[in-house]
């Protein structure tokens, strides 16, 4: 789903002055809450803060988000996510792999296009949370990287 997608449902919830909208709709399901709201065992409540749709808009549109020494790259687009180049082909990563910026980390396969997709980071692939052929959306994410130093650890804006 992408962001302005979501925005109806932002706007649902700001006139209503909502704190938590879950919506389930066949295989389909989104469950949006705002900054500060704990969500419990179907029981909301309020924190501190509240975020604007802006806000939450521009957080779901970063392409990498960083904790530390983890970055947790996600996919720029919807498709169908590869590991390797081709069925008998090694998959391009593992787990444990040292990467180099640049190094190719998988395919993301939209209308018969392949899109590889490469690492901005040198480091070290922590996980890889989806499994060979299965389906990806725009803004999940693929790999957990571990940077190589700390020095590598901030992010300039134009790296984002």
């Amino acid at each position: 789903m992408k962001p302005e997608e979501l925005k109806p449902y932002a706007d649902f919830m700001k006139e209503y002055e909502l704190e938590y909208l879950e919506v389930r709709k066949g295989d389909f399901s989104l469950i949006l809450g705002k900054k500060g709201t704990v969500i419990q065992k179907g029981k909301v409540e309020r924190v501190a803060k509240t975020a604007s749709e802006e806000e939450i808009l521009e957080d779901y549109k970063q392409p990498v988000q960083q904790l530390e020494d983890i970055v947790y790259i996600k996919s720029p687009l919807v498709g169908t996510f590869y590991r390797a180049p081709s069925p008998e082909s090694p998959p391009f990563v593992e787990v444990g792999s040292q990467v180099k910026k640049g190094d190719a980390l998988c395919i993301v396969e939209a209308m018969k296009v392949m899109n590889e997709i490469k690492s901005d980071y040198d480091g070290t692939i922590k996980e890889i949370l989806v499994e060979n052929a299965k389906p990806v959306e725009y803004g999940q994410v693929l790999f957990i990287l571990q940077l190589s130093s700390p020095s590598d650890s901030t992010v300039s804006k134009e790296e984002k």
